[in-house]
């Protein structure tokens, strides 16, 4: 019998996992592949997982070596070698790929057809090591047919421009935020200041959750606060310099820019600076910065460097608009949701409900109870059961948050 040995990714955010089906197969697979000539695990992996889904690799641990009979090709048997990755970026399909999806324990009850190695070892030991989401094991939350907390993202989400949600969305969130018993959290990147532009009255009446989670404003009051680590800043900040590139320093209270970027951020708080008149970094303390965000349109390069800098540790989200936010490690949107959601022992955790669009919303949106993708982005996130994919528009958003006010949800659907 002939033998196959690949390197395959095991990529998990949010509890769910990332397969993908080539063109012309209905079974969903790792990403990866064989090596070539010459290769280490770590380049082939790294090789493979940007060509099939457009991901670059941020870690990766041993995950375990697994055999079984191809489940395209019984007479063959395929070794794969498993590593756990974080990887940046969105997974999206290729020239090779066809669809790339995220799963729960229960895909097979979707219709996911699972290649052999995967189905009988991979998920299993991610079940085992409490990994990846079970929705059987979720039961009993929200028994009261209610939900407790709705989290929610803002630019591409709950507004599709610079003024702010438009008036059916801000009539909804107005009557939500008037639920007993339903507590309205904006999960955003931007930090307090953008939120209360965007929302005016509305960002009064809700916890916000702000700068990707680095910050935690609840009730006004500033309860977390994660800074980035000066040194790292600094490295990241020099390079920038000599790049020329657009970028601020965000202290939560006030931000410095550097470069004629970010016009629509024309805040009272807003400092402005000109290296070429003062040598930046004389100016401007890197002490309790909570994130860097850099303008980059249309490129690459930035966000490789940026990456080579900040290694491992540091969060690093690049928006479909060319701004690249970086926070510190754990500093997210779903880790703060977390925070504000605990409950002690024996009492019911509460149901949660999250609507994002972006790449720094996925994680949030995988552990909520109910999920709305809202646009196009993250494909493949409706493949796990527990999230819709509805319109970009007023009026469909709009609804959702209507049903989640009157403490019902819809059937599954496009919206």
């Amino acid at each position: 019998m002939r033998t196959i040995r690949k390197v395959a990714a095991v990529i998990v955010r949010g509890g769910l996992l990332l397969v993908v089906r080539k063109h012309g197969s209905s079974v969903f697979l790792s990403p990866g592949g064989k090596r070539e000539p010459g290769e280490t695990s770590e380049q082939t992996l790294a090789r493979e997982l940007a060509e099939e889904t457009g991901l670059r690799t941020r870690s990766w641990r041993p995950f375990g070596t697994f055999s079984d009979r191809s489940a395209l090709d019984p007479s063959t048997t395929v070794e794969i070698e498993a590593f756990l990755v974080e990887a940046d970026g969105v997974a999206e399909p290729s020239a090779e790929i066809a669809e790339v999806a995220w799963i729960d324990a229960r895909y097979g009850e979707d219709g996911i057809e699972l290649g052999s190695v995967f189905g009988r070892f991979i998920v299993p030991k991610l079940r085992s090591e409490g990994l990846l989401r079970d929705p059987g094991q979720r039961k009993g939350r929200g028994e009261a047919g209610g939900v407790d907390m709705v989290a929610a993202d803002l630019d591409g989400t709950l507004a599709f421009d610079s003024l702010g949600p438009g008036p059916a969305v801000a009539a909804a969130l107005a009557e939500l935020s008037d639920q007993d018993g339903v507590e309205l959290v904006f999960a955003t990147s931007r930090a307090p200041r953008g939120v209360r532009q965007l929302l005016g009255p509305l960002a009064d009446r809700a916890t916000l959750i702000c700068c990707n989670g680095a910050v935690t404003v609840s009730g006004g009051t500033v309860s977390r606060r994660v800074c980035l680590p000066s040194d790292t800043l600094r490295t990241m900040v020099d390079g920038l310099l000599a790049d020329g590139a657009d970028f601020y320093l965000d202290h939560g209270d006030r931000f410095v820019v550097c470069g004629t970027g970010f016009p629509w951020m024309d805040y009272p708080d807003r400092v402005q600076l000109d290296p070429a008149e003062v040598p930046f970094l004389e100016r401007v303390s890197l002490e309790g910065v909570v994130k860097l965000t850099v303008h980059a349109p249309g490129t690459t390069d930035t966000v490789e460097k940026l990456r080579a800098a900040t290694g491992p540790a540091l969060e690093l989200c690049a928006h479909a608009d060319g701004v690249v936010d970086i926070t510190c490690a754990g500093a997210t949107k779903a880790a703060a949701l977390a925070a504000l959601t605990a409950v002690p022992t024996g009492e019911r955790a509460r149901t949660v409900a999250s609507l994002g669009n972006d790449l720094n919303d996925q994680e949030m949106l995988g552990r909520a109870d109910i999920a709305v993708v809202v646009g196009d982005g993250l494909p493949g996130l409706e493949r796990a059961r527990h999230v819709r994919r509805i319109r970009a528009t007023d009026g469909v958003v709009a609804t959702v948050l209507s049903d989640l006010a009157c403490r019902t949800y819809g059937e599954r659907g496009d919206g």
